[in-house]
């Protein structure tokens, strides 16, 4: 939560991108620490689905297009996270590719696609790493829901993969008795009500559930118990034992910094402009609406509230030793902007964030205190009272304006909402509700309103909050009203008067989430435009792509370098800075194509029909689409520069002729013969 914030990594595509087992293992390593420190013992994570289409709202959370990849960073990952004795969870078993009606649809594919594609990667995690855990899907396979889908529960997984550990089903995914029971589900989450609980008592009693499927969940979650240390403690490096009380143990801040530099990829570098080291610049236009308020997660279940937020334009400054003048260029949040950091304060204590009062439905004062930040959400560990039935939820902020002009208030909430500047009631509304408990929680309904504000002053802002949902989300935004075009005007200018411009160009805070997928690989807003005029300005134009999946680059031969930086968590600042002044080299290789138009993509609008989801592309997702049809992506798999040039001297295969069930080995001879230090990946 705000008052107990976590490390921020950079995203599972990202991770995958680093194309290193090792350097995946150390972090998650660090990851599990840190879990134990705060007294957790299972991470529902990684989540290993293939990313089938790049409009997948989930897709950052994924590793690859590719099996071979997925599986080798998921192994590390989970022998990563359970080396400090935290157990992993493989997940969403299976076929769980479409946020779209992700409850309710049944995904019809072959065995043959399942067993190539979408399953080595379990298979990975449940035998080769030994995760403890795997997660059943919310939706079906074959017409079976994957809680009660007994040929892949009990036969492959239990069965064919001797599975060891416990199968959990993703939250309320849960909808029978004895199917799920019989099917090889362990646990029902959450937990103590449900479908199992009495009922399962019932059936087993019934003679509908054996006792002896009973027995065999029990000794699975016992196990579980004990590998955790939850039954006699736990020392790290046996699995036993006692271990002291938690202590804090956030994973070192150099430690993100390397893992996000390894993580961006160098897509284009045209003469050479990157890398830029100190004194080769004296003046820096950094623009674009992410380099003012920067995506470092995605959202959903995963988002945390990170350590700290990047000063990317303090960090260039350090690192380049040059002058920098941040411009926004483009507005692009579909979702109320968060106010300005050191812009709002609690009325009474006067501590950054604001005040947070709730009273019972009888009025009484239950809880009146700072609260840091503007958002919460009920994963944020709130005050109780916030939980009760008909409690009534007071944010009250004082905001100090630092513009002239039109501002946007605004507040979301799934609940009764109202706005008041000042002493005047603005705005209020009744309640909507979104079909999906996470799409709630990710882009909840919104208020809005336009308020006149004087630079130098100080607006008091009141949001009163009737929540209607147990699931409750509330967030205060204000921010000044920007008009695109004289934004992008602005920001060509500053890019004229500049060495080089870098712009920052990306994904939302409601772009890319658990719960609804993409509408398309376009950017928000005028960001495009904005590239474009950019680029006309100076020809000396670095574009960084701060996104979790692809996106569209129309402007891609007008400008000279293009970074791709994923959603690279809070030591984005830091790590940006050392590849573009060249301190550290771009190591990243895409694990996903990028397509230069949405048609291109071998599958694109992957969502179910009727409640069918057709896997009917087979095999041919990502490369292998683009292989089969003979059509090129603008960058393909694989696909990375660096700051160094490679020769490739020879490749010896072990043997010439290969039998079947033999392994094949090649002895690859490289050369840096570049100026640099440097990394490569070979690829075969």
């Amino acid at each position: 939560d705000a008052a107990n914030p976590s490390s921020s990594l950079p995203c599972p595509v990202a991770l995958a991108a680093t194309w290193d087992v090792g350097l995946i293992e150390e972090l998650t390593t660090a990851l599990g620490r840190e879990a134990r420190s705060k007294g957790v013992d299972v991470l529902l994570g990684p989540t290993v689905n293939i990313i089938r289409t790049p409009l997948s709202g989930r897709g950052f959370e994924c590793f690859s297009e590719d099996p071979l990849l997925t599986s080798r960073i998921a192994v590390a990952y989970v022998r990563g996270v359970q080396k400090a004795g935290v157990g992993a969870t493989a997940k969403h078993f299976v076929a769980n590719d479409s946020e779209t009606e992700r409850r309710t649809y049944d995904a019809r594919i072959t065995e043959t696609v399942l067993r190539e594609l979408y399953l080595p990667p379990f298979e990975a995690c449940a035998g080769e790493a030994g995760a403890f855990m795997v997660m059943a899907a919310y939706n079906s396979v074959n017409g079976a829901t994957m809680t009660a889908n007994s040929p892949l529960l009990r036969d492959l997984l239990k069965g064919e993969w001797e599975f060891p550990g416990v199968v959990v089903s993703d939250w309320s995914a849960t909808t029978s008795t004895v199917p799920s029971a019989a099917a090889g589900l362990d646990l029902v989450m959450p937990g103590p009500h449900g479908p199992w609980g009495d009922k399962l008592v019932a059936a087993v009693r019934a003679g509908k559930v054996d006792e002896a499927a009973i027995d065999d969940k029990v000794a699975r979650l016992l196990t579980l118990a004990r590998r955790v240390g939850a039954l006699n403690g736990y020392v790290e490096g046996n699995g036993s034992g006692h271990v002291a009380a938690p202590h804090s143990a956030l994973i070192e801040p150099t430690l993100l910094r390397e893992v996000a530099t390894r993580s961006f990829v160098l897509l284009k570098n045209e003469g050479g402009l990157l890398p830029m080291p100190a004194g080769r610049v004296d003046r820096i236009a950094l623009i674009g609406p992410n380099a003012i308020d920067p995506q470092l997660q995605g959202g959903g279940s995963v988002r945390v509230h990170a350590v700290r937020r990047p000063g990317i334009a303090d960090a260039l400054r350090d690192a380049i030793d040059a002058q920098v003048t941040v411009h926004q260029g483009s507005v692009t949040s579909a979702t109320i902007a968060l106010p300005a950091e050191g812009t709002l304060h609690d009325p009474v204590s006067g501590k950054p964030g604001v005040r947070l009062e709730v009273r019972s439905p009888e009025g009484e004062v239950l809880h009146d205190a700072p609260y840091p930040g503007s958002i919460l959400t009920w994963w944020d560990g709130l005050p109780e009272a916030v939980h009760l039935r008909g409690a009534a939820v007071t944010m009250r902020a004082r905001y100090h304006a630092e513009l002239d002009g039109p501002h946007v208030v605004g507040a979301a909430g799934v609940g009764q909402i109202r706005i008041a500047v000042g002493e005047s009631v603005v705005a209020e509304s009744t309640s909507l509700q979104p079909r999906d408990v996470v799409e709630a929680l990710s882009r909840p309904p919104e208020l809005r309103v336009p308020v006149e504000m004087r630079a130098g002053s100080d607006v008091d802002v009141r949001v009163e909050f009737r929540p209607d949902s147990r699931f409750v989300t509330m967030r205060l935004g204000i921010a000044p009203h920007w008009e695109g075009g004289r934004l992008i005007e602005q920001a060509a200018t500053a890019a004229a008067a500049a060495d080089i411009a870098v712009v920052i160009v990306g994904s939302t805070d409601g772009t890319e989430s658990e719960g609804y997928d993409r509408d398309t690989m376009v950017l928000p807003g005028r960001q495009d435009e904005l590239v474009r005029k950019v680029a006309a300005a100076n020809p000396n134009t670095v574009v960084v792509i701060n996104s979790g999946m692809p996106v569209l680059m129309p402007w891609a031969d007008d400008v000279a370098a293009i970074v791709q930086a994923w959603l690279p968590g809070q030591a984005f600042g830091e790590a940006l800075a050392d590849v573009l002044s060249g301190d550290a080299e771009p190591g990243g290789r895409l694990p996903v194509s990028m397509p230069r138009a949405e048609a291109d993509s071998p599958v694109l609008r992957a969502q179910p029909d009727n409640g069918t989801l057709n896997y009917s592309e087979g095999l041919l997702v990502g490369y292998r689409g683009y292989d089969r049809t003979g059509t090129a992506p603008l960058f393909c798999f694989g696909h990375g520069l660096g700051y160094t040039e490679w020769e490739y001297e020879s490749v010896v295969p072990s043997v010439r002729e290969l039998r079947p069930g033999e392994d094949l080995h090649l002895e690859v001879t490289l050369r840096n013969s570049g100026k640099r230090a440097g990394r490569e990946v070979v690829q075969v």
